[in-house]
């Protein structure tokens, strides 16, 4: 991985990768985040599942540092309820 300019933002390090915090992705620049491949952080499975996961971990810590006062109540497909058709005795 070439990391281009990115490599000259004092961004931590660890052979190559870019340091993150596991939780939210957030860098050791704050407001910073980052996931994927050039990320790292201790332990870390290099799957795309993992990715998945932390990107949308990334984007719940992103949404709570632009919307600090507002609290983010998320609900799960399988306990929020499934839309269904109502028919007549079919």
């Amino acid at each position: 991985m070439d990391l281009g300019p990115l490599k000259y933002w004092d961004l931590k390090l660890d052979h190559g990768q870019i340091v993150v915090s596991p939780g939210s992705g957030e860098t050791n620049l704050k407001g910073i985040y980052v996931v994927g491949d050039v990320a790292t952080y201790p332990h870390k499975l290099k799957l795309i599942l993992s990715g998945f996961a932390k990107a949308a971990g990334a984007a719940h810590a992103i949404r709570a540092r632009i919307f600090p006062d507002q609290s983010f109540h998320f609900e799960y497909s399988t306990t929020s309820g499934v839309l269904s058709i109502e028919t007549d005795n079919v």
